[in-house]
């Protein structure tokens, strides 16, 4: 018989599914935290928080990456890019949107813009907004979808619209 305030011998299971599960919960939190700030898109949220009034075109579940601080973040399948009239909108699936909230980059924001076929085969678009000094890069249907809004002018109607 055990004395009360004592600790049995044996945790009941139940118990450690909690502490199993709330550690899980924080651990992914917390990466989820740390890859939205080291891809930029906290600093991005800064300056373009915000969603299109009107969409033009959209890939859902598209791929793309960011780069802040030299350390390449990647989106594989779970970012969500919008093109309209106003810019590019950028979503995260909502599982890991925790730090991330929708952005809306003006087409007057849109600077160094560059196209390319990684190893000739891959859809490449990468641009960097101009108020902060983050790259962003979209593959596949993402790329081709914005590579074809910049090159029908939405950036030169955005300018001339202003």
């Amino acid at each position: 018989m055990e004395r009360a305030g004592t600790l049995p011998d044996t945790m009941n299971p139940i118990y450690l599914v909690v502490l199993n599960s709330i550690a899980f919960a924080g651990l992914f939190a917390g990466v989820t935290l740390l890859l939205s700030f080291f891809s930029g898109w906290t600093s991005l949220a800064r300056a373009y928080r915000g969603g299109l009034a009107t969409v033009t075109d959209r890939v859902w579940m598209g791929s793309g990456g960011m780069n802040r601080f030299g350390i390449p973040v990647r989106y594989r399948n779970c970012l969500n890019v919008s093109v309209g009239d106003e810019g590019v909108q950028l979503s995260v699936f909502p599982l890991f949107a925790l730090a991330s909230p929708r952005l809306l980059i003006p087409w007057s924001d849109v600077g160094a813009c560059q196209s390319y076929r990684l190893l000739g085969l891959m859809d490449r678009f990468s641009f960097r907004p101009v108020l902060c000094d983050v790259k962003i890069t979209l593959a596949g249907s993402a790329a081709r979808m914005v590579k074809e809004q910049v090159a029908s002018g939405a950036i030169r109607r955005a300018l001339a619209a202003a």
